[in-house]
């Protein structure tokens, strides 16, 4: 039986790294603004609070919230990923298509060809197609000002220290901040920002939830809803070759964070809940505004308990979706052909239908399953 619903609705979307898998996040993406129009459609307030990124989902997460509407959003993403696609070339023989980027992305990065300096390289790549590309599929002015809360995380190269870029107090964006959460190393060049040089968050913390957990509102008459799409696969035989065990080194190292914050999770829930049954325990004439502002406070964390994970790794849901339950090759993270993006698109867009629309049902913001 369907919950009752309350009148607003806060979204909090985070989005991983995970180069070309990131089409997933963009199907997925698609599927969340077309819910949330739906929702509008109810009479209740929807909106997102937050939309944190790393790497490909940094770039994804600009272009949400540097837009002008939820059309522009999914507008500037289809405009996004149509340009990264690469259409397969008769004369790349021997060559499988998940390999052609490996000879660079048209709008993301380029070979270098400065072989004669090649024992000084610190990067095999040149990044600053993706500096054009960002100042045009996203509106920096749009961002900076939006109400939406947007953070995007990398590390700083020297320090070691995990860095936040917000539009709020900032009101700073720019193409470079969107860049440096995807100089992954050794492929991509470290990007300077005011005097620092930084690599991609993931490297830390592939996952930022902390970050859109913090921008939700602690106010009681609000339903708290938290996204987050998990790109890597949990189980796949063992690597054959080297390269497969780079490749299923990426997939452990960036995908096993979130399942290890799902099982925190419930543990949290559990001493938060027992913070609120402490707080109801304590006579009126002990309590405190602090007291009562702390436990209110905390209660926005209620929302680890509730994660929306759409997980590509979930059998039941991927079924679910009508999707084959094949196992994608490990290499898939930088298969930027025109065909492998299509294909995560719509999986992605199908993997978040069915999985919003029962959580939206559950809340009773949608009457029924779509």
């Amino acid at each position: 039986m369907d919950t009752l619903a309350k009148d607003k609705v806060e979204i909090g979307l985070v989005l991983q790294g995970g180069g070309a898998l990131g089409a997933y996040e963009f199907g997925a993406i698609e599927a969340l603004l077309e819910l949330m129009d739906d929702i509008d459609r109810t009479g209740r307030t929807i909106t997102l609070a937050a939309v944190t990124g790393v790497s490909i989902g940094a770039i994804n997460a600009a272009c949400v919230v540097g837009a002008a509407d939820r059309a522009d959003a999914r507008r500037r993403l289809q405009d996004l990923w149509s340009g990264l696609a690469l259409e397969p070339r008769n004369y790349w023989w021997g060559i499988a298509e998940h390999d052609f980027a490996l000879f660079g992305v048209h709008g993301f990065y380029k070979t270098r060809y400065d072989y004669w300096d090649v024992l000084s390289w610190t990067n095999f790549y040149d990044t600053s197609p993706m500096l054009e590309t960002l100042k045009e599929h996203v509106d920096f002015a749009a961002l900076n000002s939006s109400p939406t809360a947007f953070v995007v995380t990398a590390v700083d190269m020297v320090s070691g220290e995990l860095m936040r870029f917000r539009n709020d107090p900032q009101k700073q964006i720019g193409p470079r901040h969107i860049l440096a959460s995807g100089s992954l190393p050794p492929g991509f060049p470290a990007t300077p920002i005011d005097g620092k040089t930084f690599w991609d968050g993931g490297i830390v913390d592939n996952t930022p939830l902390g970050d859109a957990i913090e921008a939700f509102s602690g106010s009681t008459d609000v339903d708290r809803i938290l996204v987050v799409m998990n790109l890597f696969r949990g189980k796949r035989a063992a690597p054959k070759n080297m390269i497969e065990v780079n490749d299923r080194l990426s997939e452990l190292r960036y995908g096993n964070r979130l399942r290890q914050d799902g099982a925190n999770a419930a543990v949290i829930n559990e001493l938060l809940q027992t913070i609120e049954a402490l707080s109801a325990a304590v006579p009126e004439a002990a309590r405190t505004p602090d007291l009562d502002r702390r436990v209110t406070q905390a209660q926005r964390f209620k929302t680890l308990g509730a994660i929306t994970n759409i997980d590509l790794a979930d059998s039941d849901l991927v079924k679910a979706a009508g999707l084959s339950e094949e196992v994608e090759d490990s290499s898939a993270f930088r298969d930027f052909s025109a065909g492998g993006i299509e294909r995560r698109r719509k999986a992605g867009y199908r993997l978040a239908r069915v999985k919003l629309d029962e959580v939206f049902k559950t809340r009773g913001l949608l009457p029924a399953l779509h």
